[in-house]
């Protein structure tokens, strides 16, 4: 190198040296994505409300990710969702090519139940919204409030051991002291609909975007009466109580918060430890990019699917947060629920 240069180089701030030396790094991302396929994972059948917000993401994000790379969705249902993020964790690539999006209580399936994954690991792209949800009866169920819920056994519907359908009712009743009887196996929340119109069983837990989106009739008719919210506040429903309000030990109140972990972080889509941060932080922006899209944001609409965007850094805290619940509370939840 001539002195000349040396001189030159040596007289530029750190950050202009630096630059010389390393391409720009929008540059590296557009030519890594340019050509390739993105897959987005959607951890249950593609019919469903889970489905349609991973179709919209398929469907969108690719126009947002620098190199703008097609963009395919798959399916992998099974598991509470458990069964398309151990396939996410262990056996998809992990180089920023593969988004996962979440089943949102197989978050916190870990720590309950044996699984193949540490969603402590997750890197977070975003939410495209929380999921509040409530635990709600048919019109004619033989109990209609709480205080009947628990003097008279109530039938109700359940996919399953790792789902909120069982979870919710199943803690209720430890922390409250209702009588829900879960009846669990139900093949997806459409047949544990068509159960309850069927008066097979009386009620269900359900994300209320599951109700808005799914069953709009079925509000506009009144043929719901809903118990208890949680996980957030439902401004359509001011005059149902929130579970965290209704129990009164804090150990009750911790395992409350705990759950309410999964319908926080909503429609969330993660990707793989290991991929690279400056592709994170590329998928991350593009991901926020996509939610404030006018093109993304009429087909939302179109679909009646709510949009009100989480970032990836806050989805890490309330994970973070989850998995920093006392051993002992965790402990006490898992024997509530029958975990092994």
């Amino acid at each position: 190198m001539s002195g000349r240069l040396t001189k030159t180089l040596a007289a530029l701030p750190a950050v202009a040296v630096l630059g010389l030396a390393m391409p720009a790094s929008a540059d590296e991302i557009s030519d890594f994505y340019s050509g390739k396929t993105v897959t987005v994972m959607v951890p249950s059948g593609l019919g469903g409300t889970l489905g349609l917000y991973g179709r919209l993401v398929a469907e969108h994000l690719g126009d947002h990710i620098p190199g703008k790379p097609t963009v395919i969705v798959q399916s992998r249902p099974g598991g509470g969702g458990t069964k398309g993020a151990a396939y996410a964790y262990n056996a998809a690539p992990k180089d920023g090519t593969y988004i996962a999006e979440v089943l949102a209580p197989s978050v916190f399936a870990p720590l309950l139940r044996s699984v193949k994954f540490d969603a402590s690991k997750f890197q977070w792209l975003g939410s495209l919204t929380p999921r509040p949800a409530v635990v709600s009866v048919w019109h004619t169920a033989a109990a209609k409030t709480l205080e009947e819920a628990k003097k008279i056994e109530i039938p109700m519907g359940s996919t399953g051991l790792g789902s909120e359908t069982y979870i919710i009712p199943t803690l209720m009743n430890e922390v409250l002291g209702t009588k829900f009887k879960v009846v669990k196996g139900y093949k997806g929340g459409g047949a544990v609909n068509k159960a309850m119109e069927a008066q097979e069983v009386s009620g269900r837990m359900q994300y209320w975007s599951g109700w808005t989106a799914g069953k709009p009739t079925w509000l506009r008719d009144n043929l719901l009466v809903h118990l208890v919210q949680y996980g957030g506040v439902i401004p359509e429903l001011p005059n149902v109580p929130q579970l965290a309000s209704l129990v009164k030990s804090k150990e009750a109140k911790d395992m409350v918060a705990f759950i309410e972990t999964a319908p926080k972080i909503g429609m969330g889509f993660w990707v793989h430890h290991e991929v690279p941060k400056p592709r994170v932080a590329a998928l991350r922006k593009a991901f926020m990019a996509m939610m404030a899209d006018p093109k993304f944001l009429e087909n939302t609409k179109k679909r009646r699917t709510p949009i009100e965007p989480v970032s990836g850094e806050v989805l890490d805290k309330l994970v973070a947060d989850a998995y920093a619940t006392p051993p002992a509370t965790i402990a006490k939840l898992k024997a509530i629920l029958g975990f092994k």
